[in-house]
């Protein structure tokens, strides 16, 4: 299921790179010479690079300067006078090539190149600027009138904007696109990816989530240069990636309703309809007993949660600690997709095609997704996400001290993404685990939003090599350094009962000691404690608790539970 939903992500998120990628060689557009190619003009009409101010390259010309006088002149001259006057670029030559970029693409089209190379850092920003307005919107969509309807609203929403972009006629057009686009981006995955970890048992809840995204948003992140590359036209390939978004309407008929967020909103008919249907398709007869049990304890589950209504956001703020780990939390995940991103937007430096760079990167995916499945539940959240941010800053130290052609620098780039890589895929997790069950939704949903703040740095951090050639490896080093630090500070969630109430969230990790780990620490899976600044002590059904634990205990817990209430009812039975 998740399948097609990566593939859209992909489509959402990258399509925008290729749309504004611009040939490494390109020059001023010089009047037609009968006999001469533009190549050949540029001999006499181009500056040299040194002759002007730093343009951010390495090639021998100026690729914004033209010498202000007639071609006749600078042709009988045979070779140009560093004296005569210069002028700045109007229009543009750009060299299109089957092994750089063999398509114009928008940035080619409309000239944001040169004193309007702004633009397409402009329009990246602004991009996710609309991420940020979408993560607030489908948040709330998505905890009010389910999954499904989410998911279907933010991938229509992307088809609308991604065909808008093809009709264009100007910078502000585009930006305008690219925003709607941006306010579906993440959401067009996010809730279809919290569907199926709302149905999958806590056993299987770190494989399946990391391995269907490895694989699947992997294949798509590899395919999207190679289809841009050979549909080579900017707006065919818009339309190629935007069309398929149309697929979400026929999501109704095949994916169930989350029964978990419909047992939340009280709707007992339709998740037990749902769960009938499962049964059905399945051929595995539930007991009725199992049936009736399941009913009481969803009851007792939903007068909670109606109790619970009261509690916001704002009540992740109101006490020390869980205020210092909404705190840690959101600058953690705040610099980890900064990085991120950052490393995408610099794929140029690594002195291969973008085509070739962005197929290797993406690669790094795949067996980030893989560390994650095989380190999380034995080494634990805390410490495999420290060291993955702080290994990230190593490989982005490393690279920024080398040249930035060379293996040497791709090398250490590649790796250092493969760590970040690593990082972002915990601490997706890590969030919705340190977070207490009843402001859950809305606490990821901020701290996600918080990322897309960061990620409006991102092409600037990769507009800064203009400035030196490895400003951007050492803006990336220097936050991950200072993130990998505020990990440590993080309570560990492996082998623990997640927060259900305000109270567990205050006390969660509070007897923990700083150097200890999973390997190193053996203790009872429920905390039991209250809390002086708490409203309420934490009531759960038992049942229901052991569901919460994380990691492969939790589920022989829970299961463990319903054995026993399974043995008791069938005593009971016979006793009668």
């Amino acid at each position: 299921m998740l399948m097609l939903f990566c593939f859209f992500l992909t489509f959402v998120y990258f399509t925008q790179l290729f749309l504004i990628v611009v040939p490494v060689e390109f020059w001023c557009e010089m009047p037609a010479v009968e006999g001469f190619t533009s190549e050949e003009l540029r001999e006499y009409m181009i500056p040299s690079s040194n002759l002007v101010a730093y343009e951010g390259h390495d090639l021998p010309y100026s690729r914004c300067w033209i010498y202000d006088v007639p071609v006749k002149t600078a042709m009988e001259a045979k070779e140009p006078d560093p004296k005569w006057p210069m002028k700045k670029c109007q229009e543009w030559h750009f060299k299109t090539s089957p092994f750089d970029v063999p398509y114009m693409s928008v940035a080619a089209e409309f000239g944001w190149v040169c004193d309007d190379a702004y633009k397409v850092t402009l329009a990246q920003s602004i991009f996710f600027s609309g991420s940020i307005l979408g993560g607030l919107i489908f948040g709330w969509l998505g905890d009010k009138y389910g999954r499904i309807p989410a998911v279907i609203v933010s991938n229509l929403l992307g088809f609308i904007g991604g065909l808008s972009t093809i009709y264009i006629h100007t910078f502000w057009q585009f930006c305008v696109c690219r925003f709607i686009v941006g306010v579906s981006f993440d959401s067009t995955f996010v809730f279809a990816y919290i569907l199926v970890l709302e149905y999958v048992g806590p056993g299987w809840r770190t494989f399946v989530a990391h391995v269907s995204f490895g694989l699947f948003y992997t294949f798509g992140a590899i395919c999207m240069p190679w289809m841009a590359y050979f549909i080579a036209d900017w707006r065919t390939f818009a339309l190629a990636t935007t069309v398929p978004l149309l697929l979400v309407l026929i999501t109704p008929l095949f994916i169930p309703e989350s029964v978990r967020w419909l047992i939340g909103m009280k709707k007992m008919r339709r998740a037990i309809k749902i769960i009938s249907l499962i049964e059905k398709i399945n051929r595995n007869k539930i007991p009725k007993e199992v049936f009736e049990q399941f009913q009481e304890e969803c009851e007792k589950a939903i007068a909670i949660l109606a109790e619970d209504e009261m509690y916001t956001l704002i009540d992740l703020f109101r006490t020390r600690r869980l205020r210092r780990i909404t705190i840690l939390l959101t600058t953690v995940w705040g610099i980890i997709q900064m990085c991120y991103d950052g490393h995408i937007r610099c794929l140029d430096a690594l002195g291969l095609d973008v085509f070739s760079t962005f197929t290797i990167a993406s690669i790094t995916e795949f067996p980030a997704e893989m560390l994650v499945v095989s380190t999380l539940d034995t080494f634990g959240r805390r410490w495999t996400l420290f060291t993955a941010v702080t290994v990230s800053a190593l490989f982005s130290t490393f690279a920024a001290l080398v040249p930035t052609v060379g293996l040497a620098f791709a090398s250490f780039a590649i790796c250092s993404r493969l760590f970040i890589n690593v990082a972002s895929n915990i601490a997706l997790q890590y969030a919705a685990e340190l977070l207490p069950t009843v402001v859950r939704g809305e606490g990821v949903a901020f701290i996600h939003v918080m990322g897309y703040v960061t990620s409006i740095f991102s092409p600037y951090i990769a507009f800064s090599a203009r400035i030196t050639y490895n400003m951007p490896m050492i803006i990336l080093a220097i936050s991950c350094y200072f993130g990998g630090t505020m990990c440590l500070f993080l309570p560990e969630t492996l082998m623990e009962q997640l927060p259900q109430s305000l109270v567990d969230g205050e006390l969660f990790g509070i007897d923990q000691i700083f150097w200890e780990s999973p390997l190193t620490r053996k203790k009872p899976l429920e905390p039991v404690g209250h809390h002086l600044h708490a409203k309420r002590p934490s009531r759960r059904p038992d049942l229901l608790r052991s569901s919460m634990v994380s990691g492969y205990r939790g589920m022989e817990r829970r299961h463990t539970r319903i054995r026993e209430k399974v043995s008791e009812m069938r005593i009971a039975q016979q006793n009668q």
